[in-house]
């Protein structure tokens, strides 16, 4: 007999979309229990590597709050041109955002403005979404920036919803992605995380936006699709 799920078959990701806090429904209901990233709670196989050689917060802007660093239209610089499909996780440098999150960075395809608690400016190719989704999301969530989401009515219920929220997560090392889907105007990337004794994966999908000149979250069908992962091996892992 195989054996049986502790958590059931209900669940679902939310919590700020990347901080992964885990939703178990019990018999109707709703507990949200703090997803913990110490040592101890590492699952028993071994993460992929995450490198974190970087963790120092980038340079303030002297934008005093996040309110403050809406960009102006199509502001972003001209960054790689490279379309061909990232079956090797591009070259990274780590750093932590002001929320408190490890991001990967790249010099080819971005962010390259780094606009307090907006980090934004992405090359358009399938690396830059890989590097958008993770930031953009994060950002919309955690950092309460409204404009890192393309503009729409489930995206305005949902920020509302996360605004509620008391902010006080434990961000998970994002270890690995995969490209589902992947357009000039739209790509879908799937993230994973060790959570407990196992890998869960969030889908954030995205649209370019030509007006901004960079990549924006798509919430317009609603919350990121989640689930539990049994082979974290079909992800790439990052370097």
């Amino acid at each position: 007999m195989a054996e049986t799920d502790p958590l059931g078959r209900s669940w679902k990701l939310w919590g700020g979309i990347l901080a992964f806090i885990v939703v178990i429904v019990i018999a109707g209901l709703v507990i949200f229990p703090r997803v913990n990233s110490e040592p101890g709670t590492a699952p028993t196989a071994a993460a992929p590597s995450v490198p974190v050689e970087s963790v120092s917060p980038p340079s303030p802007s002297n934008s005093p709050s996040a309110s403050a660093s809406k960009p102006a239209s199509g502001d972003c610089p001209a960054l790689s041109t490279d379309n061909s499909f990232p079956n090797d996780a591009p070259e990274a440098e780590w750093k932590r955002h002001p929320v408190g999150m490890l991001l990967p960075v790249s010099a080819e395809h971005g962010p390259a403005k780094m606009d307090g608690d907006f980090w934004r400016c992405f090359s358009h190719t399938p690396s830059g979404a890989v590097f958008a989704g993770l930031t953009l999301s994060l950002e919309f969530s955690g950092a309460g920036i409204i404009e890192a989401a393309v503009e729409s009515p489930e995206r305005d219920q949902l920020f509302e919803q996360q605004m509620a929220l008391e902010n006080d997560f434990e961000y998970p090392v994002i270890s690995g992605y995969r490209i589902m889907h992947s357009s000039n105007d739209a790509a879908s990337i799937e993230y994973i995380a060790p959570v407990g004794s196992q890998y869960v994966s969030i889908r954030i999908d995205l649209l370019w936006d030509e007006n901004a000149n960079d990549w924006r979250v798509d919430l317009s069908s609603g919350e990121p699709a989640s689930a539990i992962v049994n082979d974290p091996s079909t992800f790439t892992d990052w370097k």
